[in-house]
């Protein structure tokens, strides 16, 4: 594992802290992108990059995901999966995304859409981002009966776009994040490399660490 990706999971862990520290009024499930992602803050913890069209990479299009359980005005529970997209268009032609047209598959491949998207509290039905423009926008899925954010290990996130007048789709896999990782001033040895007890470090001599699941401080470990 290379030392940017070691740095990426200790910032993910980190944000997963603040998350837990801070989050109030609604829970939270944290998802991260399969394969290559980086920190995006203790709101959505882990995010992925991609530069589009593949062959000019005039748009930076940033992705995260979260589960959302919270309880209406009447105290009726309710669970939605959330995705961020922030939007970075440095070419000239515009970005289109219709939230109408982006499918989210769960592990049994049953399929999702009909996705709300928000510009902030603003509710809209395209997403259109201008040359030289840069945005953010989230599309909500109400999760239908039976599915629940627990039994959801990870999703499929398909969602096709347009750059001008060429159409593409993107699939983006996320995975359910099972544990939070953390560290104690007892994990850190003269002998022993900052990422030794970095939660997705494997030891080659003994094997992957021990998981750890999150405790109220930095004193102690579950």
């Amino acid at each position: 594992m290379i030392r940017s990706e070691r740095l990426a999971r200790v910032a993910v862990g980190l944000a997963l802290l603040l998350a837990a520290a801070g989050c109030g009024g609604a829970n939270y499930t944290y998802f991260r992108p399969a394969g290559d992602y980086q920190a995006a803050g203790s709101d959505w913890i882990a995010q992925r990059a991609y530069r589009l069209p593949p062959d000019a990479g005039t748009v930076t299009v940033e992705i995260a995901a979260r589960g959302r359980t919270a309880a209406n005005e009447k105290g009726v529970t309710y669970e939605s999966l959330n995705v961020r997209f922030r939007i970075e268009n440095r070419g000239e032609a515009a970005f289109t995304l219709k939230p109408a047209a982006v499918r989210l598959l769960d592990d049994e491949g049953r399929r999702m859409t009909g996705a709300e998207a928000y510009a902030g509290r603003d509710r809209t039905e395209a997403i259109t981002v201008a040359g030289g423009a840069d945005a953010t926008y989230e599309l909500v899925f109400d999760l239908p009966g039976g599915t629940e954010l627990k039994n959801l290990g990870s999703v499929r996130l398909e969602w096709p776009y347009q750059v001008g007048d060429t159409p593409d789709t993107v699939t983006t896999k996320f995975l359910r994040i099972e544990d939070v990782y953390y560290y104690t001033p007892g994990y850190y040895y003269p002998y022993h490399p900052y990422y030794y007890h970095d939660p997705w470090y494997h030891d080659y001599w003994y094997g992957p660490r021990p998981r750890h699941r999150f405790g109220g401080g930095f004193y102690g470990r579950w």
